[in-house]
């Protein structure tokens, strides 16, 4: 089988070595000079800057990405952090385990069974803010809320389902994480794409695919102007996209389905520190910051994604559509002075990263569980459209991809 994946983000490479593991000849095609898209590194100064992702994995190595890339014998040591997780309130850093002595009394016993009902509870439709203030109606507890749903999926507490949120905690409890990629991003890239080239699979960088043409199903792509025929479309280019380049091949009550979808948007803050301003690995979530949802400082497990002596801090906040841009960046560099009175003594900002329109955090927000398929039987979706119930970022991009995989075993075996 003749396999074109389109996009090589880390769904589209994920997918291309699984393909290429199963002897099908496939091949990339990518418009930019670089691979990785939104998953890989831009070297600034010597530090590694991610394009999207925060060089960081939600459930560890031995979540969906990393059991994914053990078995595609992809070479990446995935580092878990310990502590996974800390809370900065009212300027101290507390385990989850800790946050009860930081909130009233009379809000102690509610608190303890919501704790207790994160590791039970399935949730339902309702939103994940109003879960939480059944449970226990404290200002802190929905702060929290929207830190951890701030930094996970670029979304207010009250923009996803505690159905969502309550599957993702659980994958938390079931994996671990999150885990640091060494290398960052592009150490996953990297490998995945040493993987297809040794499998017999190809990239095809600053090739643009143009159309996906065929009368009833998809026979293959116009790349640069020239047709090439493909027995299976892979698109990793967000599901928009790809029925644009599909054409009259996808009817029209499809594509109006898809075109309302809004995206999840973010700014990332990368910042030079001349010390370690973090003492751990995992994520700084931070509740009261008017801004910033968290913090993570990759470096004090990969080094090399800094100068010799330096380190890198990365932060994420939510982008409203409707907010302006410098303002938000500028409250963004306001908390990050706050939470580290010591800032402008040792850190310098690197750069400001706006994820919006084509390059968003998420093209279809989470906790909206899109099918891979699509209505034209060989073509398939795979990337941050495509993520199964509770699966987070990375890990919901290779659920995803395993997904689409399936499929395709099932039609075309």
């Amino acid at each position: 089988m003749k396999v074109c994946v389109i996009g090589s983000g880390l769904g589209g490479v994920l997918a291309a070595c699984s393909f290429a593991k199963k002897g099908y000849k496939v091949d990339v095609y990518e418009k930019l000079p670089y691979p990785g898209g939104r998953f890989t590194n831009i070297d600034y100064k010597g530090y590694q800057l991610s394009t999207g992702a925060l060089h960081m994995i939600p459930y560890s190595g031995n979540g969906p990405l990393g059991t994914m890339l053990k078995k595609l014998d992809a070479d990446v040591e995935i580092v878990d952090s310990k502590p996974q997780v800390l809370l900065n309130i009212e300027g101290e850093n507390l385990t989850i385990g800790e946050i009860a002595k930081v909130f009233p009394l009379r809000y102690k016993v509610g608190l303890l069974k919501l704790l207790a009902k994160l590791k039970l509870n399935k949730g339902d439709k309702e939103s994940f803010a109003w879960w939480v203030k059944k449970q226990v109606n404290s200002e802190l507890a929905l702060k929290i809320a929207d830190a951890f749903t701030g930094w996970s999926l670029s979304l207010d507490a009250s923009e996803v389902s505690s159905k969502e949120v309550l599957k993702e905690i659980k994958n938390f409890y079931k994996y671990g994480g999150p885990g640091v990629p060494m290398g960052g991003c592009r150490g996953v890239t990297r490998a995945l794409l040493e993987v297809l080239s040794a499998e017999g699979g190809k990239l095809h960088l600053k090739n643009s695919v143009e159309k996906i043409y065929g009368d009833k199903h998809a026979e293959g792509v116009i790349v640069e102007g020239e047709k090439k025929n493909y027995d299976l479309i892979v698109s990793n280019v967000g599901l928009k996209a790809t029925a644009s380049l599909a054409g009259e091949l996808f009817p029209e009550n499809y594509k109006k389905s898809i075109m309302n979808i809004k995206s999840s948007l973010g700014i990332k803050i990368s910042v030079a520190s001349d010390k370690p301003m973090l003492d751990f690995s995992g994520v700084l979530l931070t509740p009261y910051a008017e801004r910033i949802h968290g913090i993570n400082e990759v470096t004090n497990v990969s080094p090399v994604l800094a100068p010799q002596g330096k380190h890198l801090i990365m932060s994420h906040q939510i982008l409203k559509p409707d907010r302006n841009v410098k303002l938000e960046i500028e409250k963004g560099i306001k908390d990050l002075k706050k939470l580290f009175p010591d800032f402008d003594k040792h850190c310098k900002i690197l750069a400001t990263q706006v994820h919006r329109k084509n390059w968003p955090v998420n093209r279809v927000p989470s906790g909206k569980v899109i099918s891979p398929r699509t209505p034209v039987r060989n073509i398939v979706n795979v990337g941050d459209a495509i993520k199964p119930l509770g699966m987070i970022e990375t890990d919901g991009i290779a659920g995803g991809v395993k997904e689409a995989i399936n499929y395709v075993e099932r039609e075309f075996s």
